[in-house]
């Protein structure tokens, strides 16, 4: 019987850790001072891209371009602007896509960042050019 007990309590510690582990991220929410930035961003002109980077202390940076040739063009210029501003305003988190032309891909970079961390935390801009590129691979051709 004692052994029957402890296999029952190693088994409901093992089904309980294993029932807390998540392989979901954390996704900060955007703060309403940067909602507010992105109704401005909304009216800008195809080829446009917003970043924006959020510490678990709520403080952000963002940037964002549009009307560049390419999304990739307007992604260099929007990570420099919110790097600028994690560098001046001391923000301490990895910058990521918001959003591409007109659709949110902030949970779903997230995400993808979150399942490739198996190396090191890497370069901000590297992580935002395979955001692009992905993002890129899912807008639709027209």
């Amino acid at each position: 019987m004692k052994v029957f007990v402890r296999v029952l309590s190693v088994s409901f510690v093992v089904a309980l850790i294993a029932g807390c582990a998540s392989d979901v991220a954390y996704v900060p929410t955007v703060p309403p001072r940067a909602q507010a930035k992105l109704l401005d961003y909304n009216k800008q002109p195809e080829n446009k891209v917003f970043v924006i980077a959020v510490d678990p202390c709520g403080d952000f940076s963002f940037g964002y371009d549009y009307g560049k040739p390419t999304i990739k063009e307007a992604s260099k210029i929007a990570l420099e602007k919110c790097d600028a501003g994690r560098e001046a305003l001391g923000v301490n988190a990895a910058s990521y896509i918001y959003a591409i032309n007109d659709k949110v891909v902030y949970e779903e970079q997230i995400q993808k960042a979150s399942q490739s961390k198996g190396n090191a935390a890497g370069n901000v801009q590297e992580d935002v050019a395979r955001q692009v590129a992905t993002a890129e691979a899912d807008q639709p051709s027209g």
